[in-house]
């Protein structure tokens, strides 16, 4: 096995346990969980000691033997009364589920057992929450969005919402974990979904495209549809990818009130393009994802010429339909990143700030010394969440 510590793309300048910077930077996101009972640290580690770096099957063994373990006992805690305990540990068995999907692509034979495992812990899980999160499902062109709203209470009282939009390798279920319960301790509700192109979506003939406006715009549709929601305190948090999706949310939606993008992309060819000069294609880990990205745009990697044009439309649509003029974009902005992130991704959450006309604006670099260096902070997602709402509390609701 090739066994180089390449990237996919530059995420976080700092090691956890593994030289190969991909399946590091996965496992600091399974651990960045924790902070909302999605993991635990031990655990964690204990099995990493058990995975040979770059051993993708290794990688797949113990994740899946871990999720097993932790399930059963949650099955066990749930069956003594302790609801608790049993969600507690539903959490933890969906993030070891999830665990494989990160280097799992879509054909590989498992990799719909752990998906369908991640969600029934997760929504066990949900159930067991209080107040309950509730799943929730979209209308989008005559078929649905799967997703979930978590409120501050069951009362119905219009409150304010944050809808969340994840990246390209994301599930609704990950949204979670990107918030958990602070939205709520702070009184915002939240609405999330897997958008064209997410979750499962692409077995639906739902596909990422240059025109994500319109599939969020089906999200932010529900949310206004709900009475629980105040239609004049809806702001939008796009993280990774979604930060691509905010920027086109907030260009095209008047309805929104507030715009946060974890990192800024505007232009998703410099973004995530740039980043790709020099990495090896020929990683197994690297491999892996990229062959998920292409099953995710609709798109099929081979010299037929039907697929050939299918993948110049989509760069067309991209290079003509992709970019946002950061200038027209008129609702406040918060901007978020990494120090440890690409170089080009820095330069293009300045240059956005620059560029944004609303004054209630607002640029965050996370360091290394604060513990947020990493892609989305998630190794210390406490970082952005104080971040978000504070800036959100004062930009809504004073």
């Amino acid at each position: 096995m090739n066994n180089e510590n390449t990237a996919f793309a530059q995420r976080s300048s700092e090691k956890i346990h593994f030289d190969h910077k991909d399946m590091d930077y996965y496992l600091s996101w399974m651990m960045g969980r924790e902070i909302f009972d999605g993991s635990d640290r031990t655990e964690l580690l204990e099995t990493a000691k058990k995975i040979p770096n770059a051993d993708v099957e290794a990688w797949y063994t113990e994740w899946s033997a871990l999720a097993r373990r932790i399930e059963a006992q949650a099955e066990a805690a749930l069956q003594k009364g302790d609801k608790e305990s049993a969600r507690k540990l539903f959490l933890r068995a969906c993030t070891y589920h999830r665990g494989p999907l990160f280097i799992m692509g879509q054909k590989h034979p498992d990799f719909y057992k752990h998906w369908q495992n991640m969600q029934a812990c997760f929504r066990k899980a949900a159930q067991l929450s209080n107040p309950v999160i509730e799943p929730i499902e979209v209308p989008f062109e005559g078929k649905t969005l799967s997703g979930y709203f978590w409120g501050v209470d069951q009362s119905k009282t219009p409150r304010p919402t944050l809808v969340v939009v994840g990246g390209v390798e994301t599930w609704a279920e990950d949204c979670y974990f990107f918030i958990g319960p602070y939205a709520a301790e702070r009184g915002y509700n939240v609405i999330t979904a897997d958008l064209a192109g997410q979750g499962m979506n692409p077995d639906k003939g739902l596909h990422f495209g240059a025109r994500m406006e319109v599939t969020a715009k089906a999200l932010v549709d529900y949310a206004l549809s709900r009475p629980d929601v105040d239609p004049n305190l809806l702001a939008l948090f796009g993280f990774s990818w979604g930060g691509h999706i905010a920027f086109k949310a907030a260009r095209f939606d008047p309805r929104l009130k507030a715009m946060i993008a974890n990192p800024p992309m505007p232009d998703v060819f410099r973004s995530v393009l740039a980043q790709q000069k020099g990495h090896n294609r020929h990683d197994p880990i690297s491999r892996t994802a990229f062959d998920q990205i292409v099953w995710r745009f609709g798109l099929k990697i081979s010299f037929n010429p039907k697929d050939i044009a299918a993948r110049f439309a989509k760069a067309w649509d991209y290079l003509t339909n992709g970019k946002v003029d950061v200038r027209k974009i008129q609702i406040p902005a918060l901007l978020m990143a990494g120090e440890g992130e690409a170089e080009v991704t820095l330069k293009i959450v300045r240059e956005c700030y620059e560029q944004l006309p609303n004054p209630k604006k607002k640029m965050v670099i996370f360091t290394k010394e604060q513990g947020g260096e990493a892609h989305c902070q998630v190794n210390n997602l406490d970082l952005p969440n104080t971040t978000m709402f504070d800036w959100l509390d004062e930009v809504l609701i004073h």
